[in-house]
This record gives structure tokens, C-alpha cells and sequence, in this order.
């Protein structure tokens, strides 16, 4: 082996060293707090469309959306990440809460490191967190996770509006308006295109807080802003998004699922369970 093989071979296991363990470049200096929120189904979809191999883990409630992190945030821009802290992810820290954590705030990505997830969002957002007293430890930022994912209720919020998963298409300012009736203030949403179909997905839904942890409107200038209407988001304004109740690979049994979980938490349960029963059997029928 040549001394440039050598070297070239060295170089290249210090980058991955330094990918996998990056070095704390944010600083503290951020302006406001994005909570953000991630349909699980789309999720999913994505997960599996980059690889086929790709398993995912899905809360057991098929109507809830899901934590997806508390990210401090600088006015236009993204970021900081990485802040140095003296405060190290100990896993050992969120077993109290464990149960909840995986039912809120779900690592869909199933063949990943358990608690790679949850390091991840620690370690690049979490640390830029602890400059505030509610947020300077571990079980401090993901306590406040779960319960502004329990406040912050999209599901409830999104039927409020009669925006319900399904085949539906909806525009993404009434999506927006849906959350905005609610919270008072602009959100941030995402959407993600499916590489197949063509089809723009609705993924994430986002809410801001400042610092004294009110909620506030989105900032405008924040680079995922693509868009010339009012709503702060990357999804197109001339083309409706899809809300999934269905991951495309899984079919049928996913919507049976959700339309069980809705069934559950109807008032008029019975009668709408007699129809669910005729609708199923249709279904089974004719399949």
C-alpha cells in the first residue's frame, strides 16, 4: 500500500468519525422555538420509499400525530444545531417516561438503534434548548414535547375543520386555517413528494413558540417558505396535498385500523358502529 493509500484511507476514517459524532458548532443565540409535529403515515411512506427494507413502528393510536422535535430557531434561517453542553443524552434518563415517549413521540424508523431518535433530536436540538430553565435538562425537553403534542392535538384540531385522512385532497391554506382557528397564530406545514405518484403528501405541521414558551406566528422568512400565499410552507399552492390514511404498502388493513380508532372516540358509537360493520362487510366482499 502507497503512502497515498495510506493517507486517503485515514482521511476517510476520520470523516465518518466526524459525521458520526459531530462537533458542537450552534452557538445560543436563537430567537424562537419550533414545536413540530409529523403524520406518522407519511412518515412511513417516506421511510419505506428510500428503502424497501425500511420497517416502521407506528403508535398504537392511528389518528394521533406524533412528535417530531423542539427545535430552537434563529429568525430566518434554520438552526442553531449542536450547541456545546456539559449535558451528555443518557438514555437511562427517559425510562420514567419510556411508555409515553414511544406512544407520542414514536421513532417510526423500526430498524434503526433504539433511542437513535430520540439522541439525535437531543444532541442537535436540545442542547440549543437549555439556555431556558423549562428545557435545561433531558427529561425537562421531552416532558415538554409530550405534553405541547397533548395540548397542541392536530388530530382533534384538523376534524375540527373536517380535514380527516383519507383518499380527500385538501388545499394547504385550509389546512393551515384549520390550525390557525385553534392556536390563533400561522403555522409552518410541510409536504413531501411522493417520487412514484407524483403526489405532494402532507408530513409535518408546525407551531412556534417564543421564549416565555407562548405560541406566536411562524416567522415568514424561514427558508422552508416557498410559497406566495400567507401560509408559511414548501407545499404548492396550486396543487391540493394528500392526507393518508394508508400506507401504500400495507393497503387495506392500516384504514381498517384508523377507522377503528375514530370509532372509538365517537360519540353516537353504536350506530356508527353498525354501519362500520355493513361498510366492512362490503368491503371484505367484494375484495
Amino acid at each position: 500500500m502507497t503512502i497515498t493509500s495510506i493517507f486517503i484511507f485515514l482521511l476517510t476514517i476520520w470523516f465518518n468519525i466526524r459525521a458520526s459524532n459531530p462537533t458542537p458548532t450552534g452557538s445560543f443565540d436563537w430567537d424562537y422555538l419550533i414545536f413540530s409535529q409529523r403524520w406518522p403515515i407519511t412518515s412511513c411512506a417516506q421511510w419505506k420509499e428510500a428503502n424497501a427494507k425500511n420497517t416502521c413502528d407506528l403508535p398504537v393510536d392511528k389518528r394521533q400525530w406524533i412528535v417530531h422535535g423542539i427545535w430552537p430557531t434563529k429568525q430566518g434561517t434554520e438552526g442553531p444545531f449542536f450547541c456545546p453542553s456539559a449535558i451528555h443524552f443518557d438514555p437511562n434518563q427517559l425510562n420514567p417516561f419510556l411508555d409515553q415517549l414511544n406512544a407520542h413521540w414514536t421513532n417510526v424508523e423500526a430498524n434503526t438503534k433504539e433511542y437513535s431518535f430520540w439522541k439525535h433530536e437531543w444532541d442537535k436540538h436540545g442542547t440549543c434548548a437549555t439556555i431556558l430553565p423549562q428545557l435545561n435538562s433531558i427529561p425537562n425537553f421531552f416532558k415538554k414535547g409530550l405534553e405541547w403534542n397533548k395540548v397542541q392535538n392536530l388530530a382533534d384540531i384538523l376534524t375540527q375543520s373536517k380535514i380527516i385522512p383519507g383518499q380527500n385532497r385538501y388545499n394547504v391554506e385550509q389546512i393551515a386555517n384549520a390550525v390557525k382557528a385553534v392556536t390563533k397564530h400561522n403555522p409552518m406545514i410541510e409536504c413531501v413528494i411522493d417520487s412514484h405518484t407524483k403526489e405532494s403528501m402532507i408530513s409535518e405541521i408546525r407551531i412556534c413558540f417564543d421564549k416565555s414558551l407562548e405560541v406566536i406566528d411562524c416567522d415568514q422568512s424561514h427558508p422552508i417558505n416557498n410559497n406566495s400565499t400567507n401560509v408559511i410552507t414548501n407545499c404548492s399552492s396550486k396543487k391540493a396535498v394528500m392526507y393518508l390514511d394508508t400506507i401504500p404498502s400495507d393497503g387495506i388493513s392500516y384504514q381498517m385500523d384508523y377507522i377503528d380508532n375514530l370509532l372509538q372516540s365517537a360519540e353516537d358509537h353504536h350506530s356508527l358502529l353498525e354501519t362500520y360493520k355493513f361498510l366492512k362487510f362490503l368491503i371484505w366482499f367484494s375484495v
